[in-house]
């Protein structure tokens, strides 16, 4: 193998290293819960509403290390209420606080993630 074709070999396997980043992290919320990311990585938070009323977007999130991409509802549409997906990145390392308010009676959700 000459110099050339090894380099042009070695530029093709880490642009496409690059392209694969982490898997997104999804799961259902409970309140508490304590995640961890990798820098880039994406989280997919399904939460689901009994009872009247949505989880209010955007969330509050305690620093830049993790930021909010999007609130969309989730099909299929249940009677109890509203299933929803909140999307988050990954920014820097640190940890974040999210807290995603309720507009009516269900309870908050408070979790912890730690991003490395």
């Amino acid at each position: 193998m000459n110099a050339s074709h090894a380099s042009g070999t070695l530029v093709w396997a880490l642009t496409f290293l690059a392209g694969c980043g982490p898997e997104p992290l999804s799961l259902r919320s409970s309140n508490g819960q304590t995640l961890n990311l990798a820098v880039g990585q994406e989280l997919d938070l399904t939460v689901q509403t009994i009872g009247p009323g949505e989880y209010v977007s955007p969330p509050s999130i305690s620093s830049p290390a993790l930021r909010f991409l999007d609130a969309t509802l989730v099909a299929p549409y249940v009677p109890a209420g509203p299933t929803q997906l909140f999307r988050f990145k990954a920014t820097t390392p640190g940890q974040a606080i999210v807290v995603i308010q309720h507009s009516e009676s269900n309870r908050t959700i408070n979790d912890t993630v730690n991003v490395r």
